[in-house]
């Protein structure tokens, strides 16, 4: 699953913010640069550092599970650098919203597709985008697959 907060956490320490899922169902947590927390023998070790808001994350369990992000919320329309290649990014908006209005300050020649954990995508056939995401929304994280750099700022 692809996750993500509108929250800045008051303590971003991957250990800490996700010290509530640290249990056998957990397999791994990536960022976009395929930095990981996991379990090494009996230790969790953070190769990824510091929960950045901004970013979204690959989030691998065998069971459901919850952690709370508390600390101050970062305003939706931050500008968040979408590079070419792959990367994980958070949804900022607190309500869901048309993947198509959510993501149209990057659809373009430089976007080749946005998925969901669903695997579903906003992505252009022939000459048409087609919005197979429908809404996005608050807590889930996409995967941008670029062509080029641009700048994703979500409208208020």
């Amino acid at each position: 699953q692809f996750v993500s907060s509108n929250i800045l956490p008051d303590e971003p320490d991957m250990l800490i913010l996700l010290s509530d899922i640290l249990n056998e169902n957990l397999n791994f947590v990536r960022n976009s640069e395929g930095a990981t927390l996991r379990k090494i023998g009996p230790n969790w070790v953070n190769g990824i550092g510091d929960w950045i808001g901004i970013e979204g994350y690959l989030v691998k369990t065998n069971g459901s599970g919850q952690f709370i992000v508390e600390g101050s919320i970062i305003p939706v329309d931050s500008p968040i650098d979408v590079e070419a290649g792959f990367q994980f990014v958070s949804y900022l908006p607190e309500f869901e919203m048309d993947a198509m209005e959510a993501f149209s300050s990057i659809i373009g020649d430089n976007l080749v597709y946005i998925r969901d954990s669903e695997g579903s995508m906003l992505r252009k056939i022939g000459p048409n985008w087609v919005n197979g995401i429908g809404n996005c929304a608050p807590t889930q994280g996409y995967l941008v697959k670029m062509n080029g750099d641009g700048t994703l700022v979500y409208p208020e």
